[in-house]
């Protein structure tokens, strides 16, 4: 896999790129503690960089994120994935 870039914008989203697109980001409010949006591109999905989205988050809150409602299927499997 490519090098890839996490970048921070406004303290308030985190986005992973490499050198042709944009891979994922996660949107976050930090006075609220809740993770708003995180996507990650199909193509590169099921390798962790949600996961890494949502811990580069969670370092700039320093807290657990809660996910804003409502939360998707999908989504809710990963939260309850990453919280033991």
């Amino acid at each position: 896999m490519d090098t890839l870039e996490l970048k921070i914008l406004n303290n308030d989203t985190v986005i992973i790129n490499n050198k042709n697109t944009t891979i994922g980001y996660a949107c976050f409010n930090v006075d609220e503690e809740i993770l708003e949006y995180i996507f990650v591109n199909p193509r590169f999905r099921r390798r962790g960089i949600g996961s890494e989205l949502l811990f580069a988050a969670e370092k700039l809150v320093v807290n657990n994120l809660k996910p804003a409602e409502p939360i998707s299927p999908l989504g809710e499997k990963f939260f309850n994935s990453k919280r033991f």
